[in-house]
Order: structure tokens, then C-alpha cells, then sequence
């Protein structure tokens, strides 16, 4: 008799562990991909935010686009290379704007700055737009130079954004393909010494 109910109950063991096991292994994979997503949307968002940092501080200097993808570069250094597919230098008009629309298709003229993943190689004698000291022919940051902002208190701050995109592929597949990532911060430019 004892050895009759150990078989039936082996039999509902496996029966249990056929229910529940690919629910488990659906959580386990799902807390795997949550958290590799979020480490790449936090990475996304500390390099805007340092970025942000570094074109602020560097004000209108002729390389503060250059310096800024040197910072995005080095924070951005847990995700695979080029993942990072745009990065948008941005005129903000205050701390809640966003890049005008027509930025998101290239660098418009007095607006923004618009960089890839390719940018990042760039040497900074490449960087230097015609209102600069070095002119340079050109240049990845000619659209919004960077000598032109308004690094004044009497004349006025600018207000400088970072815009950075990337897209996360899910490992499994099982809960879609990839999630785009995306991240902005708005600063005012640091008075400079005029």
C-alpha cells in the first residue's frame, strides 16, 4: 500500500513541475532581460548627463562638441560598440524643451549638432567650426557652432541639451526583438571668461 501512493505521487510531482517550470523559467528570463535593459538605460543616462556636464562647462570654446563626445564616450563604455546610434547637441529654449523634430533626421543650422556613432572617431583638429579661430572645412559641429553661444550673464546663458538614443536587443527574444533607449538632459551654459 505505501509503495502504491509513492508512485501516485511522483506521478503528480511530475506533473506539477511540467505546469510550473515554464512559468519560472519565464520569470528567471524576464528578470534577466529587465535587468540587462536597465543597466543600458542607465548607462544611456549617465553619458547624457555627463555629456551635458562637460558641453556646459566647455561653453563656447571651438571643441566643447569634441569634449562632450569624449565624455559620452568614456560613461557609454559598458555598451557594445556603436550602440550608441545619435547623439543631438541641442539650442534649448529652457530646462523642459526638447530637440526641435527636424533635428532627429541631421543637424540643422542654429539649432542642433547631430553626431554618430562613427563621430566618436574623430580627431579634435576635425572639430572646430568657421566661427572659430581654427577654421575647419566641414566640420561636424558647423551647424550650432559652438563659438557662437552665449556664455554672457549680461547677455544671457544659453541653454544647451544632450539627446542620445541607442536600442537594447533582448537576448531571448521572448519578450520582442529590442526596446529603444533614449535619454536628455538640458543645462545652462557656465558664465565664461569673456
Amino acid at each position: 500500500m505505501k509503495n502504491r501512493r509513492v508512485r501516485g505521487e511522483r506521478g503528480a510531482t511530475i506533473v506539477e513541475s511540467a505546469l510550473i517550470t515554464p512559468v519560472l523559467l519565464l520569470f528567471v528570463f524576464g528578470i534577466f532581460e529587465f535587468g540587462f535593459a536597465f543597466r543600458d538605460y542607465l548607462t544611456v543616462s549617465n553619458a547624457t548627463h555627463d555629456g551635458a556636464r562637460e558641453v556646459s562647462v566647455a561653453g563656447n570654446k571651438a571643441d566643447a562638441d569634441y569634449r562632450m563626445l569624449r565624455a559620452i564616450r568614456r560613461s557609454s563604455a559598458a555598451l557594445p560598440d556603436d550602440a550608441l546610434e545619435q547623439i543631438i547637441v541641442f539650442k534649448a529654449s529652457g530646462p523642459g524643451d526638447s530637440p526641435d523634430p527636424s533635428c532627429f533626421s541631421g543637424s540643422q543650422a542654429g539649432l542642433c549638432n547631430v553626431y554618430g556613432p562613427s563621430d566618436f572617431l574623430r580627431a579634435a583638429d576635425e572639430f572646430g567650426c568657421n566661427g572659430s579661430s581654427t577654421v575647419t572645412p566641414n566640420a561636424p559641429d558647423d551647424a550650432w557652432c559652438p563659438t557662437t553661444r552665449q556664455v554672457s550673464v549680461g547677455t544671457g546663458l544659453d541653454y544647451v541639451g544632450v539627446w542620445i538614443k541607442t536600442t537594447h536587443t533582448y537576448i531571448t527574444g521572448l519578450f520582442g526583438d529590442s526596446v529603444t533607449l533614449d535619454d536628455q538632459l538640458i543645462l545652462k551654459v557656465e558664465p565664461q571668461d569673456q
